[in-house]
Protein backbone atom coordinates (compact mmCIF):
# COMPACT_ATOMS: atom_id res chain seq x y z
CA UNK A 1 0.00 0.00 0.00
CA UNK A 2 1.35 3.40 -1.04
CA UNK A 3 1.12 5.94 1.82
CA UNK A 4 1.28 8.99 -0.45
CA UNK A 5 -0.28 12.41 0.03
CA UNK A 6 -3.09 11.27 -2.29
CA UNK A 7 -3.72 8.33 0.04
CA UNK A 8 -4.20 10.63 3.02
CA UNK A 9 -6.47 12.93 0.97
CA UNK A 10 -8.72 10.02 0.00
CA UNK A 11 -8.82 8.59 3.54
CA UNK A 12 -9.61 12.02 5.01
CA UNK A 13 -12.40 12.53 2.50
CA UNK A 14 -13.96 9.13 3.21
CA UNK A 15 -13.80 9.66 6.99
CA UNK A 16 -15.27 13.19 6.81
CA UNK A 17 -18.27 12.26 4.68
CA UNK A 18 -18.96 9.21 6.85
CA UNK A 19 -18.97 11.34 10.02
CA UNK A 20 -21.11 14.05 8.37
CA UNK A 21 -23.52 11.40 7.13
CA UNK A 22 -23.99 9.97 10.62
CA UNK A 23 -24.40 13.48 12.08
CA UNK A 24 -27.21 14.40 9.71
CA UNK A 25 -28.98 11.18 10.65
CA UNK A 26 -30.13 13.06 13.78
CA UNK A 27 -32.30 15.32 11.62
CA UNK A 28 -34.37 12.46 10.24
CA UNK A 29 -37.71 12.05 12.03
CA UNK A 30 -40.12 11.07 9.24
CA UNK A 31 -40.20 9.19 5.93
CA UNK A 32 -40.29 12.55 4.12
CA UNK A 33 -37.17 13.70 6.00
CA UNK A 34 -35.41 10.55 4.87
CA UNK A 35 -36.43 10.48 1.22
CA UNK A 36 -36.63 14.21 0.32
CA UNK A 37 -34.79 15.94 3.21
CA UNK A 38 -38.02 17.36 4.61
CA UNK A 39 -38.39 19.41 1.40
CA UNK A 40 -36.00 21.94 2.92
CA UNK A 41 -32.87 22.11 0.75
CA UNK A 42 -31.62 25.63 -0.11
CA UNK A 43 -30.18 26.58 -3.50
CA UNK A 44 -26.41 26.11 -2.85
CA UNK A 45 -26.90 22.66 -1.29
CA UNK A 46 -29.29 21.63 -4.04
CA UNK A 47 -26.88 22.68 -6.80
CA UNK A 48 -24.07 20.78 -5.08
CA UNK A 49 -26.04 17.56 -4.68
CA UNK A 50 -27.40 17.73 -8.25
CA UNK A 51 -23.87 18.14 -9.64
CA UNK A 52 -22.24 15.53 -7.43
CA UNK A 53 -24.95 12.96 -8.10
CA UNK A 54 -25.03 13.45 -11.86
CA UNK A 55 -21.27 13.49 -12.45
CA UNK A 56 -20.06 10.05 -11.44
CA UNK A 57 -17.47 7.64 -12.73
CA UNK A 58 -18.73 8.28 -16.27
CA UNK A 59 -17.39 11.83 -16.11
CA UNK A 60 -13.84 11.15 -14.95
CA UNK A 61 -13.28 7.57 -16.18
CA UNK A 62 -15.39 7.61 -19.34
CA UNK A 63 -17.52 10.22 -21.06
CA UNK A 64 -15.67 13.47 -21.80
CA UNK A 65 -12.37 12.16 -20.41
CA UNK A 66 -12.17 9.01 -22.54
CA UNK A 67 -13.75 10.51 -25.69
CA UNK A 68 -11.54 13.62 -25.49
CA UNK A 69 -8.40 11.52 -25.14
CA UNK A 70 -9.37 9.08 -27.88
CA UNK A 71 -11.15 11.26 -30.45
CA UNK A 72 -10.54 14.93 -29.74
CA UNK A 73 -11.76 18.05 -27.98
CA UNK A 74 -14.98 18.53 -29.93
CA UNK A 75 -15.87 14.87 -29.46
CA UNK A 76 -15.60 15.35 -25.70
CA UNK A 77 -17.78 18.43 -25.88
CA UNK A 78 -20.33 16.65 -28.09
CA UNK A 79 -20.45 13.76 -25.62
CA UNK A 80 -21.04 16.18 -22.77
CA UNK A 81 -23.61 18.48 -24.39
CA UNK A 82 -26.47 15.97 -24.12
CA UNK A 83 -26.34 16.61 -20.38
CA UNK A 84 -26.66 20.44 -20.23
CA UNK A 85 -29.26 20.49 -23.02
CA UNK A 86 -31.36 17.98 -21.09
CA UNK A 87 -30.70 19.88 -17.85
CA UNK A 88 -31.84 23.11 -19.51
CA UNK A 89 -35.17 21.50 -20.41
CA UNK A 90 -35.53 19.98 -16.95
CA UNK A 91 -34.76 23.29 -15.23
CA UNK A 92 -37.81 24.91 -16.79
CA UNK A 93 -40.15 22.18 -15.60
CA UNK A 94 -38.51 22.07 -12.14
CA UNK A 95 -41.32 24.18 -10.65
CA UNK A 96 -43.91 21.67 -11.87
CA UNK A 97 -41.80 18.80 -10.50
CA UNK A 98 -41.56 20.45 -7.07
CA UNK A 99 -45.29 21.23 -7.11
CA UNK A 100 -46.13 17.53 -7.33
CA UNK A 101 -44.87 16.90 -3.76
CA UNK A 102 -43.93 13.33 -4.67
CA UNK A 103 -41.08 11.18 -3.38
CA UNK A 104 -40.29 8.95 -6.37
CA UNK A 105 -40.67 8.82 -10.14
CA UNK A 106 -43.05 5.80 -10.06
CA UNK A 107 -45.32 7.80 -7.74
CA UNK A 108 -45.51 10.59 -10.35
CA UNK A 109 -46.18 8.06 -13.09
CA UNK A 110 -49.03 6.43 -11.15
CA UNK A 111 -50.78 9.77 -10.68
CA UNK A 112 -51.30 9.99 -14.44
CA UNK A 113 -51.04 6.45 -15.82
CA UNK A 114 -52.27 4.23 -13.00
CA UNK A 115 -51.06 1.39 -10.82
CA UNK A 116 -49.64 -0.90 -13.53
CA UNK A 117 -47.43 1.89 -14.86
CA UNK A 118 -46.07 2.46 -11.36
CA UNK A 119 -45.17 -1.22 -11.04
CA UNK A 120 -43.41 -1.24 -14.43
CA UNK A 121 -41.44 1.92 -13.62
CA UNK A 122 -40.44 0.58 -10.20
CA UNK A 123 -39.13 -2.68 -11.67
CA UNK A 124 -37.07 -0.93 -14.37
CA UNK A 125 -35.61 1.61 -11.93
CA UNK A 126 -34.73 -0.95 -9.27
CA UNK A 127 -33.02 -3.33 -11.71
CA UNK A 128 -31.04 -0.49 -13.25
CA UNK A 129 -30.05 1.25 -10.02
CA UNK A 130 -28.96 -1.84 -8.08
CA UNK A 131 -26.54 -2.65 -10.88
CA UNK A 132 -25.25 0.92 -10.95
CA UNK A 133 -24.53 0.80 -7.23
CA UNK A 134 -22.69 -2.50 -7.68
CA UNK A 135 -20.51 -1.05 -10.42
CA UNK A 136 -19.71 2.01 -8.29
CA UNK A 137 -18.45 -0.27 -5.50
CA UNK A 138 -16.16 -1.86 -8.06
CA UNK A 139 -15.12 1.52 -9.44
CA UNK A 140 -13.97 2.80 -6.05
CA UNK A 141 -12.16 -0.50 -5.47
CA UNK A 142 -10.31 -0.13 -8.78
CA UNK A 143 -9.41 3.51 -8.05
CA UNK A 144 -8.06 2.70 -4.60
CA UNK A 145 -6.11 -0.20 -6.06
CA UNK A 146 -4.62 1.51 -9.11
CA UNK A 147 -3.73 4.80 -7.42
CA UNK A 148 -3.15 3.93 -3.79
CA UNK A 149 -2.20 0.26 -3.91
CA UNK A 150 -5.13 -0.88 -1.72
CA UNK A 151 -6.08 -4.49 -2.63
CA UNK A 152 -9.10 -4.36 -4.91
CA UNK A 153 -11.32 -6.55 -2.72
CA UNK A 154 -10.49 -4.39 0.32
CA UNK A 155 -11.16 -1.21 -1.68
CA UNK A 156 -14.53 -2.56 -2.78
CA UNK A 157 -15.39 -3.41 0.83
CA UNK A 158 -14.37 0.09 1.96
CA UNK A 159 -16.59 1.56 -0.76
CA UNK A 160 -19.49 -0.60 0.40
CA UNK A 161 -19.10 0.59 4.00
CA UNK A 162 -18.84 4.31 3.25
CA UNK A 163 -21.61 4.32 0.63
CA UNK A 164 -24.07 2.38 2.78
CA UNK A 165 -23.39 4.41 5.94
CA UNK A 166 -23.82 7.81 4.24
CA UNK A 167 -27.14 6.71 2.70
CA UNK A 168 -28.42 4.61 5.62
CA UNK A 169 -28.48 6.96 8.60
CA UNK A 170 -29.35 10.39 7.28
CA UNK A 171 -31.14 9.63 4.02
CA UNK A 172 -31.19 12.57 1.61
CA UNK A 173 -30.18 14.94 4.42
CA UNK A 174 -26.78 13.28 4.76
CA UNK A 175 -26.42 12.51 1.06
CA UNK A 176 -27.21 16.10 0.02
CA UNK A 177 -24.86 17.78 2.48
CA UNK A 178 -21.99 15.34 1.89
CA UNK A 179 -22.62 15.82 -1.84
CA UNK A 180 -22.21 19.56 -1.37
CA UNK A 181 -18.85 19.07 0.37
CA UNK A 182 -17.76 16.65 -2.33
CA UNK A 183 -18.82 19.03 -5.09
CA UNK A 184 -16.77 21.87 -3.58
CA UNK A 185 -13.72 19.60 -3.47
CA UNK A 186 -14.30 18.37 -7.01
CA UNK A 187 -14.55 21.88 -8.42
CA UNK A 188 -11.48 23.06 -6.49
CA UNK A 189 -9.45 20.17 -7.84
CA UNK A 190 -10.54 20.83 -11.42
CA UNK A 191 -10.33 24.62 -11.44
CA UNK A 192 -6.87 24.68 -9.83
CA UNK A 193 -5.40 21.38 -10.96
CA UNK A 194 -6.14 21.33 -14.69
CA UNK A 195 -4.72 24.81 -15.49
CA UNK A 196 -1.63 23.98 -13.40
CA UNK A 197 -1.13 20.70 -15.28
CA UNK A 198 -1.41 22.52 -18.62
CA UNK A 199 1.02 25.21 -17.46
CA UNK A 200 3.55 22.63 -16.17
CA UNK A 201 3.36 20.81 -19.51
CA UNK A 202 4.44 23.93 -21.38
CA UNK A 203 1.17 25.71 -21.96
CA UNK A 204 -1.71 25.15 -24.37
CA UNK A 205 0.50 25.89 -27.38
CA UNK A 206 2.82 23.00 -26.46
CA UNK A 207 -0.13 20.68 -25.95
CA UNK A 208 -1.66 21.70 -29.30
CA UNK A 209 1.61 20.90 -31.02
CA UNK A 210 1.89 17.46 -29.45
CA UNK A 211 -1.49 15.92 -30.12
CA UNK A 212 -2.62 14.16 -33.32
CA UNK A 213 -3.67 16.36 -36.23
CA UNK A 214 -7.30 17.36 -35.96
CA UNK A 215 -7.50 16.48 -32.27
CA UNK A 216 -8.77 19.93 -31.36
CA UNK A 217 -11.70 19.29 -33.68
CA UNK A 218 -13.83 16.18 -34.05
CA UNK A 219 -10.85 13.95 -34.80
CA UNK A 220 -11.79 10.61 -36.33
CA UNK A 221 -15.29 10.46 -34.88
CA UNK A 222 -18.24 9.91 -37.21
CA UNK A 223 -21.66 11.57 -37.19
CA UNK A 224 -23.46 8.41 -35.99
CA UNK A 225 -20.97 8.21 -33.12
CA UNK A 226 -21.77 11.81 -32.19
CA UNK A 227 -25.46 10.91 -32.09
CA UNK A 228 -24.55 7.91 -29.94
CA UNK A 229 -22.77 10.22 -27.53
CA UNK A 230 -25.47 12.91 -27.35
CA UNK A 231 -28.89 11.28 -27.27
CA UNK A 232 -28.56 8.55 -24.61
CA UNK A 233 -27.35 11.13 -22.08
CA UNK A 234 -29.93 13.70 -23.24
CA UNK A 235 -32.87 11.37 -22.67
CA UNK A 236 -31.53 9.80 -19.50
CA UNK A 237 -30.87 13.05 -17.62
CA UNK A 238 -34.44 14.22 -18.20
CA UNK A 239 -35.82 11.11 -16.50
CA UNK A 240 -33.25 10.26 -13.82
CA UNK A 241 -35.10 9.67 -10.56
CA UNK A 242 -32.19 11.07 -8.53
CA UNK A 243 -32.66 14.49 -10.12
CA UNK A 244 -36.42 14.47 -9.58
CA UNK A 245 -35.99 13.55 -5.92
CA UNK A 246 -33.71 16.53 -5.46
CA UNK A 247 -36.25 18.86 -7.05
CA UNK A 248 -38.88 17.31 -4.75
CA UNK A 249 -36.53 18.19 -1.85
CA UNK A 250 -36.19 21.89 -2.74
CA UNK A 251 -37.60 24.25 -0.11
CA UNK A 252 -39.83 25.88 -2.75
CA UNK A 253 -40.50 26.04 -6.48
CA UNK A 254 -38.22 29.03 -7.10
CA UNK A 255 -35.32 27.21 -5.42
CA UNK A 256 -35.93 24.19 -7.64
CA UNK A 257 -35.70 26.22 -10.85
CA UNK A 258 -32.69 28.28 -9.74
CA UNK A 259 -30.88 25.13 -8.67
CA UNK A 260 -31.60 23.47 -12.01
CA UNK A 261 -29.98 26.34 -13.87
CA UNK A 262 -27.00 26.35 -11.49
CA UNK A 263 -26.67 22.58 -11.96
CA UNK A 264 -26.58 23.01 -15.75
CA UNK A 265 -23.95 25.77 -15.63
CA UNK A 266 -21.79 23.91 -13.11
CA UNK A 267 -21.82 20.68 -15.10
CA UNK A 268 -21.02 22.52 -18.33
CA UNK A 269 -17.97 24.14 -16.72
CA UNK A 270 -16.87 20.79 -15.29
CA UNK A 271 -17.08 19.07 -18.69
CA UNK A 272 -14.83 21.70 -20.27
CA UNK A 273 -12.19 21.26 -17.56
CA UNK A 274 -12.33 17.45 -17.87
CA UNK A 275 -12.10 17.68 -21.67
CA UNK A 276 -9.08 20.01 -21.41
CA UNK A 277 -7.47 17.58 -18.97
CA UNK A 278 -8.01 14.72 -21.43
CA UNK A 279 -6.37 16.68 -24.25
CA UNK A 280 -3.41 17.54 -22.00
CA UNK A 281 -3.08 13.88 -21.03
CA UNK A 282 -3.07 12.87 -24.71
CA UNK A 283 -0.13 15.19 -25.36
CA UNK A 284 1.81 14.13 -22.27
CA UNK A 285 0.96 10.41 -22.16
CA UNK A 286 -0.04 9.23 -25.66
CA UNK A 287 -0.04 5.51 -24.89
CA UNK A 288 -2.21 5.13 -21.79
CA UNK A 289 -5.74 3.77 -21.47
CA UNK A 290 -8.20 6.50 -22.55
CA UNK A 291 -10.39 5.89 -19.49
CA UNK A 292 -7.40 6.56 -17.22
CA UNK A 293 -6.44 9.89 -18.83
CA UNK A 294 -7.72 12.20 -16.09
CA UNK A 295 -6.55 9.91 -13.29
CA UNK A 296 -3.07 9.65 -14.85
CA UNK A 297 -2.82 13.42 -15.29
CA UNK A 298 -3.78 13.97 -11.63
CA UNK A 299 -1.18 11.53 -10.31
CA UNK A 300 1.66 12.37 -12.70
CA UNK A 301 1.09 15.82 -14.18
CA UNK A 302 0.08 17.96 -11.21
CA UNK A 303 1.87 19.19 -8.07
CA UNK A 304 1.63 16.69 -5.21
CA UNK A 305 -0.90 18.59 -3.11
CA UNK A 306 -3.20 19.50 -5.99
CA UNK A 307 -2.88 16.01 -7.45
CA UNK A 308 -3.86 14.52 -4.10
CA UNK A 309 -6.95 16.71 -3.96
CA UNK A 310 -7.85 15.67 -7.52
CA UNK A 311 -7.48 11.97 -6.66
CA UNK A 312 -9.81 12.48 -3.70
CA UNK A 313 -12.16 14.36 -6.04
CA UNK A 314 -12.17 11.40 -8.45
CA UNK A 315 -13.15 9.16 -5.54
CA UNK A 316 -15.83 11.70 -4.61
CA UNK A 317 -17.31 11.59 -8.12
CA UNK A 318 -17.95 7.87 -7.71
CA UNK A 319 -18.99 7.75 -4.04
CA UNK A 320 -21.53 10.57 -4.36
CA UNK A 321 -23.17 8.87 -7.32
CA UNK A 322 -23.30 5.50 -5.57
CA UNK A 323 -24.88 6.62 -2.31
CA UNK A 324 -27.47 8.64 -4.22
CA UNK A 325 -28.50 5.67 -6.35
CA UNK A 326 -28.57 3.41 -3.29
CA UNK A 327 -30.77 5.82 -1.35
CA UNK A 328 -33.01 6.26 -4.38
CA UNK A 329 -33.62 2.56 -4.93
CA UNK A 330 -34.09 2.04 -1.18
CA UNK A 331 -36.88 4.62 -1.22
CA UNK A 332 -38.41 2.80 -4.21
CA UNK A 333 -38.58 -0.36 -2.14
CA UNK A 334 -40.09 1.32 0.92
CA UNK A 335 -42.38 3.87 -0.76
CA UNK A 336 -43.37 2.25 -4.08
CA UNK A 337 -43.59 -1.34 -2.83
CA UNK A 338 -44.07 -1.49 0.95
CA UNK A 339 -46.06 1.68 1.64
CA UNK A 340 -48.06 1.41 -1.59
CA UNK A 341 -48.90 -2.29 -1.80
CA UNK A 342 -47.91 -4.08 1.43
CA UNK A 343 -48.89 -1.79 4.30
CA UNK A 344 -50.36 1.55 3.16
CA UNK A 345 -51.48 2.37 6.72
CA UNK A 346 -48.06 1.83 8.30
CA UNK A 347 -47.09 4.47 10.91
CA UNK A 348 -44.24 6.89 10.24
CA UNK A 349 -41.76 5.00 12.40
CA UNK A 350 -42.45 1.77 10.52
CA UNK A 351 -42.03 3.40 7.11
CA UNK A 352 -38.75 4.96 8.21
CA UNK A 353 -37.51 1.61 9.51
CA UNK A 354 -38.40 -0.08 6.21
CA UNK A 355 -36.59 2.68 4.28
CA UNK A 356 -33.38 2.15 6.22
CA UNK A 357 -33.71 -1.62 6.11
CA UNK A 358 -34.19 -1.40 2.33
CA UNK A 359 -31.07 0.71 1.88
CA UNK A 360 -29.03 -1.72 3.97
CA UNK A 361 -30.48 -4.82 2.33
CA UNK A 362 -30.12 -3.54 -1.23
CA UNK A 363 -26.62 -2.25 -0.46
CA UNK A 364 -25.62 -5.72 0.71
CA UNK A 365 -27.30 -7.27 -2.35
CA UNK A 366 -25.34 -5.02 -4.72
CA UNK A 367 -22.09 -5.93 -2.94
CA UNK A 368 -22.81 -9.68 -3.10
CA UNK A 369 -23.72 -9.45 -6.79
CA UNK A 370 -20.59 -7.56 -7.86
CA UNK A 371 -18.32 -9.78 -5.76
CA UNK A 372 -19.78 -13.22 -6.41
CA UNK A 373 -22.40 -13.14 -9.20
CA UNK A 374 -21.34 -10.44 -11.73
CA UNK A 375 -23.01 -12.38 -14.56
CA UNK A 376 -26.38 -11.32 -13.11
CA UNK A 377 -25.61 -7.74 -14.17
CA UNK A 378 -26.18 -8.61 -17.83
CA UNK A 379 -29.92 -7.97 -17.34
CA UNK A 380 -29.15 -4.72 -15.56
CA UNK A 381 -27.28 -3.44 -18.59
CA UNK A 382 -30.46 -3.72 -20.66
CA UNK A 383 -32.60 -1.99 -18.04
CA UNK A 384 -30.15 0.90 -17.71
CA UNK A 385 -30.11 1.35 -21.49
CA UNK A 386 -33.90 1.30 -21.73
CA UNK A 387 -34.42 3.83 -18.91
CA UNK A 388 -34.10 6.86 -21.18
CA UNK A 389 -36.46 5.37 -23.76
CA UNK A 390 -39.05 3.68 -21.54
CA UNK A 391 -39.25 6.00 -18.51
CA UNK A 392 -38.30 9.50 -19.71
CA UNK A 393 -40.99 10.11 -22.40
CA UNK A 394 -43.81 8.89 -20.15
CA UNK A 395 -42.44 10.80 -17.15
CA UNK A 396 -42.06 14.11 -19.00
CA UNK A 397 -45.55 13.66 -20.39
CA UNK A 398 -46.89 13.17 -16.86
CA UNK A 399 -45.13 16.30 -15.60
CA UNK A 400 -45.71 18.63 -18.56
CA UNK A 401 -48.99 17.52 -20.16
CA UNK A 402 -50.97 15.48 -17.59
CA UNK A 403 -54.28 16.81 -18.93
CA UNK A 404 -53.59 15.60 -22.49
CA UNK A 405 -52.32 12.05 -22.04
CA UNK A 406 -54.04 8.84 -21.04
CA UNK A 407 -53.20 5.81 -18.86
CA UNK A 408 -53.26 3.61 -21.98
CA UNK A 409 -50.83 5.94 -23.73
CA UNK A 410 -48.44 5.78 -20.76
CA UNK A 411 -48.52 1.98 -20.55
CA UNK A 412 -48.00 1.58 -24.31
CA UNK A 413 -45.20 4.17 -24.24
CA UNK A 414 -43.31 2.38 -21.46
CA UNK A 415 -43.74 -1.01 -23.13
CA UNK A 416 -42.72 0.37 -26.53
CA UNK A 417 -39.58 2.08 -25.22
CA UNK A 418 -38.51 -1.03 -23.34
CA UNK A 419 -39.35 -3.57 -26.06
CA UNK A 420 -37.69 -1.62 -28.88
CA UNK A 421 -34.56 -1.12 -26.78
CA UNK A 422 -34.26 -4.85 -26.05
CA UNK A 423 -34.91 -5.72 -29.71
CA UNK A 424 -32.31 -3.18 -30.88
CA UNK A 425 -29.70 -4.40 -28.41
CA UNK A 426 -30.38 -8.00 -29.47
CA UNK A 427 -29.93 -7.04 -33.12
CA UNK A 428 -26.68 -5.25 -32.27
CA UNK A 429 -25.34 -8.32 -30.49
CA UNK A 430 -26.31 -10.39 -33.53
CA UNK A 431 -24.15 -8.16 -35.72
CA UNK A 432 -26.77 -6.07 -37.55
CA UNK A 433 -24.82 -3.10 -38.93
CA UNK A 434 -27.55 -0.49 -38.46
CA UNK A 435 -28.08 -1.48 -34.82
CA UNK A 436 -24.33 -1.33 -34.22
CA UNK A 437 -24.18 2.17 -35.73
CA UNK A 438 -27.04 3.96 -33.99
CA UNK A 439 -27.98 3.89 -30.26
CA UNK A 440 -31.30 2.22 -29.37
CA UNK A 441 -32.68 5.33 -27.68
CA UNK A 442 -32.60 7.12 -31.05
CA UNK A 443 -35.26 4.70 -32.31
CA UNK A 444 -37.02 3.69 -29.08
CA UNK A 445 -37.61 7.15 -27.58
CA UNK A 446 -39.40 8.66 -30.63
CA UNK A 447 -41.62 5.58 -30.84
CA UNK A 448 -42.42 5.88 -27.12
CA UNK A 449 -43.32 9.55 -27.65
CA UNK A 450 -45.44 8.58 -30.66
CA UNK A 451 -47.39 6.16 -28.45
CA UNK A 452 -48.25 9.01 -26.07
CA UNK A 453 -49.46 11.13 -29.00
CA UNK A 454 -51.52 8.37 -30.62
CA UNK A 455 -53.39 7.56 -27.42
CA UNK A 456 -53.75 11.11 -26.15
CA UNK A 457 -57.13 12.48 -25.07
CA UNK A 458 -59.30 13.85 -27.85
CA UNK A 459 -61.07 17.20 -27.66
CA UNK A 460 -64.24 15.83 -26.11
CA UNK A 461 -62.33 14.23 -23.20
CA UNK A 462 -60.58 17.34 -22.00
Amino acid sequence: MQLTFAFYCVVTYLVVITVVGIYYGKKVKTQEDYSVAGRSLPTPILIGTLMATWMGAGTVLGGPAASGYQYGLMAAIAFSMGSPVGQFVLSFVAKKIRRMNAQTVPEVIEKVYGRLARVLATVIIMLAYIGIVAYQYKGVGLILNSILGVPENIGTLIAFGVIVVTALFGGLYSVAYTDFLSCCMMMAGLVIGVPMAISMAGGWSWISANIPAGHLGFGSISFPQLLGFFFPVFFYVMGDQNMYQRFFAAKDEKTAMQSGIGWMLGCTATYFFVAAAAIAARALYPNINAAQSFVHLATHGMPTIIGGVCVAAITAFIVTTANSFLLSVGVNMSWDVYARFVNPEAPTERKLFVSRASVLGLGILAYVVIQYYPELLILQQYTYTMYGAAITPALLGAVMFPEKITPLGGIVSIFTGGAVTIAWETAKNAGWALAKTYPPVLIAAPLAILALIIFKKNGTNK
